[in-house]
């Protein structure tokens, strides 16, 4: 690991510093100043989702494109997509080591994971061991130790008993994350009470998304939720304690655009200052800002407030 070069920033200039200084992008998305990209284009965020995922890509067309010039920039949390991407360009493992099933599973669970149970597919539960480990810290540190982990999971060197902790420390995690939801409102501002079993509801997608009077939940949680999230409200802002972060959602595009119009949460990134951004269907605060909790109820009303702006009839 020694011989990458990687480069941790939250800084917009810096990151276009060592871009010129030749360092190769991943995923350098901040907000609405926009996406830093070097010669592979490695980002899929903002003005550039309309490009594949990083993953995707990188396994897919450019294996070893960075092979002699190991030096790369990132920002914001060590995913799968990344992580994977990284490992691709720099050829540190065998091709025949990536498989197809695998980085598309990643691809699509990055960009649409909602209603994918990881669980239920040995790939998926490989995938979801990755999801779960602890200490990939938003940092070089971070990277460097999913990289290391990536590289386990590729090489086949994770335990078959490791693997089988997955489905319960999974159970565990959407335990966890109905225990972070701390409101729901619908578009007025009241707050709604919540379904006795949010697994037996529906998620709160595209039609359904405005069939039922629930629109934002506010949740404060240490696991990824969103998949239990979206079943209570079809917009969600959650803040993430350790990071001091928000992080706002909708289970689709299509979702996001029925209730912000077209370009989705695009509309609102722009109402919420600058840097702020994200993708058409999720997106959070700007790199490097710390936020309490109290500044994602703002936001939550923030956004209850564009809803009903929105949907108020033209006069």
């Amino acid at each position: 690991m020694s011989e990458i070069d990687i480069r941790f920033t939250n800084d917009f200039k810096e990151a276009c510093r060592l871009r010129d200084q030749g360092y190769e992008p991943i995923e350098c998305a901040f907000g609405q100043y926009g996406s830093v990209l070097g010669p592979l284009c490695m980002d899929h965020h903002g003005t550039e989702s309309h490009r594949e995922g990083v993953a995707l890509r990188a396994c897919r067309d450019a294996y070893g494109a960075r092979a002699d010039d190991l030096r790369f920039v990132v920002t914001g949390a060590p995913d799968a997509d990344a992580v994977l991407s990284i490992i691709a360009l720099s050829a540190l493992v065998e091709p025949e080591r990536l498989d197809a099933n695998f980085y598309e599973l990643v691809n699509e669970y990055d960009t649409d994971p909602i209603g994918i149970d990881l669980t239920e597919s040995t790939l998926g539960t490989r995938l979801a061991w990755f999801n779960q480990l602890p200490h990939l810290s938003q940092s070089e540190a971070g990277f460097r130790t999913a990289i290391e982990a990536m590289l386990r999971l590729l090489n086949d060197d994770v335990s078959n008993q490791e693997l089988r902790k997955v489905a319960r420390a999974d159970q565990n995690r959407r335990k966890v994350a109905s225990q972070g939801i701390l409101a729901c409102y619908a578009e007025s501002g009241q707050q709604l009470p919540l379904p006795e079993d949010l697994l037996a509801e529906p998620v709160r997608r595209d039609v359904a998304a405005k069939a039922h009077p629930s629109r934002v939940l506010v949740v404060q949680s240490v696991v990824w939720g969103f998949d239990l999230w979206y079943r209570a409200a079809p917009v969600v802002v959650s803040h993430a304690a350790r990071l001091e972060k928000v992080t706002i959602g909708c289970p689709d595009m299509p979702t996001a655009e029925r209730l912000f119009g077209p370009g989705g949460l695009m509309n609102v990134w722009k109402e919420l200052g600058r840097g702020w951004g994200g993708r058409e269907s999720i997106g959070g605060s700007p790199r490097g800002l710390s936020l309490e909790l109290s500044d994602a109820h703002k936001v939550a009303h923030a956004i209850l407030d564009l809803l009903r702006r929105s949907n108020r009839p033209a006069s």
